[in-house]
């Protein structure tokens, strides 16, 4: 759906669960670090989730990784960047855009 912000106009989608938008990926969280569900060591930290790995959820901005929860909008901007923002400062400063 289409938002107007300060910036223009933007694409922003609500994100609950895993399959609401492309560019959300499960992420484990290690003792090592932050391994992308894309990654060859994915499948060796996968079996350990709940006793030293967290599953959650996230978004690569480059070398980066920002993690998204339940509620978050997934904004993607008129270069085609996301970035994630929590609900209550979205709402804040994000209208949607009549239709036409």
């Amino acid at each position: 759906m289409k938002y107007k912000n300060k910036d223009g106009i933007v694409d922003a989608v609500q994100w609950f669960r895993e399959g609401d938008h492309p560019e959300v990926v499960k992420i484990l969280i290690t003792p090592e670090g932050v391994v992308a569900e894309d990654s060859i060591i994915y499948a060796a930290w996968e079996y350990a989730i709940g006793s030293l790995v967290t599953l959650t959820y996230g978004i690569a901005d480059g070398e980066t990784m920002t993690l998204v929860t339940p509620g978050d909008y997934i904004i993607t901007n008129n270069q085609g960047e996301t970035s994630v923002c929590k609900p209550d400062i979205f709402e804040s400063t994000c209208k949607p855009v009549a239709r036409y």
